[in-house]
């Protein structure tokens, strides 16, 4: 038990030391030019105007640490009047306050809150496999360039990430031994899920399954009520009720959560102008099914307006929309995109050590039940992802990786069945499988959002794979400053995808066409033999470029790149004139 304290000591303070010194390094990545500053503005203002496309509670922890701080906020802006949410953000960050500073302190709760994952994930693998299997999947939690990726960023990726899974594994506990403490637990914890992102929308089926396993699971359930003594329930039908019986309360504590974090204020702003003026006809579902339920809902009181409003704008957000995938721009989306980003994106050793678990399965035969709530999470979140179209990050999947960690780390008992045995072949195996991740993380260190594994040839082959949240979000205009000074230059043609500020950067130099929120006010298309040009990935790749710029990102792919800042930057030598003469 020592020695498992001291490893997820030292396996927490590893990831925290390695996500910070990452952190230190990024500029805002695109979602945290709106969600800082919305999150602060909920806090101190208790308005929620600005970006209800996503729930206020990841968004309101980050911003806790801003309530202690001097922050300068004008709410007689004229962004906020309008609810220009990019706009206002830039101001926030940019304009009034030191953004790198404001960053920092609202980036932290989110290195919480992944130690947190890591911790769970250890926990969880310790009660179900035992402790050798609990330190590996701690190991390749803590070490997994995905998480550290997001859990160092404003964003509610990781967030999400935590809360299905703890919501998974306290309905599993809820479902064997129902009691009020346990069914409390799996309420907020879902309440929390349902209040980070809305794609917890997928917590429904999963908990749904997970509860038609409790009721024809062989072993008994217990039902520890207050004021009766324990008792065991065989009978299905009973099961049943009890299931419901759960899952009614879950959904009570759940609506308590999300209430909650709106302050347990159902409108979307206290200014009536500003609250008539959100046009709900542009949001509201148009099916002929969906619309008439939606209005129902809205009109039910049941939940907040403002969460209603975000939820309705997130399907509609969730429609088609550019994406790039393996040198392609699509409006459609692929089926694949999802299995190409899991295949290209996970560590080699995770998808070695899984196929390994997959392998030895029969020599270490477990309860079909404990499979099944191991996977079936995974097999729902998946399913889901192939079959919509939305194509725009691999990090949709992270809420799918502790289960895989947990799973992969059951490996430990084939390599190390016991303290005094040592396979030498399964052991010698792993342990590579281990040094290999631990190589692959140092070595991408601190760019983990542009990890891509040697299957697709490494991080620097990157931009010809990927672009947005799959490598280039805006995170890297800090580095490039930082390489410009080493090397004494003085001016850049910048294109650049994102949010951040060039100018707070003092980054030297003109834009060139860029996709920015808000938009550039001045840009030039003019480009001369010999210039230095800086192009993000996701521009150089035309994603949601206008088509009359696409023909100078089309000339740079023809050209051969002279370095790279952060793997998201491509940096070029002008030997061509444009326009064209």
């Amino acid at each position: 038990m020592a020695s498992g304290g001291t490893f997820v000591a030292a396996g927490v303070a590893l990831y925290a030391a390695l996500a910070i010194t990452s952190m230190r390094t990024q500029s805002a990545t695109f979602d945290e030019g709106s969600h800082l500053p919305a999150g602060y503005t909920y806090l101190k203002l208790g308005d929620h105007r600005l970006n209800p496309e996503h729930p206020p509670l990841v968004k309101t922890l980050a911003a806790l640490p801003l309530l202690f701080m001097d922050v300068t906020i004008k709410p007689d802006d004229e962004a906020w009047a309008l609810r220009r949410q990019w706009e206002f953000g830039k101001r926030f960050l940019y304009r009034w306050n030191d953004a790198d500073r404001l960053l920092f302190w609202g980036r932290l709760p989110i290195v919480a809150l992944g130690a947190l994952l890591g911790l769970s994930v250890f926990l969880w693998a310790r009660h179900r496999h035992g402790l050798r299997a609990a330190n590996l999947a701690l190991f390749l939690c803590v070490l997994s360039p995905d998480v550290l990726a997001h859990g160092q960023l404003v964003t509610t990726d990781v967030g999400i990430a935590l809360f299905t899974f703890l919501s998974v594994i306290a309905f599993d506990a809820a479902s064997r031994r129902v009691s009020v403490a346990r069914v409390v637990l799996a309420g907020l914890a879902a309440g929390a899920a349902f209040a980070t992102k809305f794609s917890a929308v997928l917590l429904l089926p999963i908990l749904a399954s997970l509860a038609l396993v409790a009721v024809v699971a062989p072993e008994p359930m217990t039902l520890a009520l207050p004021g009766r003594p324990p008792r065991e329930v065989t009978r299905r039908r009973a099961r049943a009720v009890a299931m419901v019986g759960v899952l009614a309360a879950i959904a009570v504590f759940s609506l308590l959560v999300v209430w909650g974090s709106y302050g347990f204020t159902s409108r979307l702003s206290p200014d009536a102008q500003v609250e008539a003026a959100f046009e709900w006809s542009r949001v509201e579902p148009d099916g002929a099914l969906e619309k008439p339920a939606g209005r129902i809902i809205r009109a039910s009181g049941l939940l907040p307006e403002a969460y209603v409003f975000g939820f309705f704008r997130f399907f509609k957000h969730a429609e088609p929309r550019p994406a790039f995938l393996l040198g392609r721009v699509s409006n459609e989306g692929w089926w694949y995109f999802f299995p190409v980003t899991f295949l290209l994106k996970t560590p080699v050793p995770l998808l070695a050590l899984l196929g390994i678990a997959a392998a030895t399965r029969r020599r270490q035969p477990r309860p079909w039940r404990d499979e099944l709530v191991l996977w079936l999470p995974v097999g729902i979140y998946a399913a889901v992802a192939v079959f919509r179209a939305l194509n725009i990050g691999h990090r949709h999947l992270l809420p799918i990786y502790p289960f895989l960690f947990v799973a992969a780390g059951r490996v430990a008992d084939w390599a190390f069945p016991s303290p005094a045995v040592r396979a030498r072949a399964p052991a010698l195996i792993v342990s590579v499988l281990c040094g290999w991740h631990v190589a692959a993380t140092a070595l991408i260190h601190p760019h983990y959002l542009a990890y891509v594994n040697e299957l697709g040839g490494g991080p620097s082959n990157g931009y010809r794979l990927f672009a947005d949240s799959n490598l280039d979000w805006g995170q890297d205009l800090k580095n490039l400053k930082a390489w410009l000074d080493r090397r004494g230059i003085g001016s850049v043609k910048l294109s650049y995808f994102g949010t951040a500020d060039p100018a707070y950067y003092q980054v030297p130099g003109d834009l060139l066409p860029s996709h920015m929120l808000p938009p550039p006010r001045v840009t030039t298309r003019e480009v001369r033999p010999g210039e230095l040009l800086a192009v993000s990935a996701t521009n150089l790749q035309g994603v949601y470029l206008p088509p009359e710029d696409q023909p100078l990102m089309a000339r740079l792919r023809a050209q051969k790149p002279i370095d790279n800042v952060g793997y998201s930057i491509l940096i070029y030598r002008a030997d061509f004139t444009w326009p064209p003469p």
